[in-house]
């Protein structure tokens, strides 16, 4: 999806032709946003997707603990 061109200065001060959502930064590697909405919606999905992760890695560990650790132990 081709947007109007707009000219975007990252935070490391590189100044980028924006035509899309988002576009990596060449000299530090950060994404760089058309538009701050969506910079908001990535770091939202990207806080939920690791928010996630630890919910399920806490639920696998005390599934872990609890069936496997436990009669192990012999408690």
């Amino acid at each position: 999806m081709r947007l109007p061109p707009k000219e975007v200065v990252c935070k490391c001060g590189h100044a980028s032709l924006v035509e899309s959502k988002k576009l990596l930064c060449v000299k530090c590697g950060k994404y760089i946003f058309y538009d701050p909405q969506e910079k908001r919606r990535y770091q939202i999905k990207s806080t939920y997707a690791v928010v996630m992760f630890a919910l399920a890695l806490g639920f696998l560990t005390y599934v872990f603990i609890e069936m496997i650790a436990t009669p192990l132990l012999g408690r």
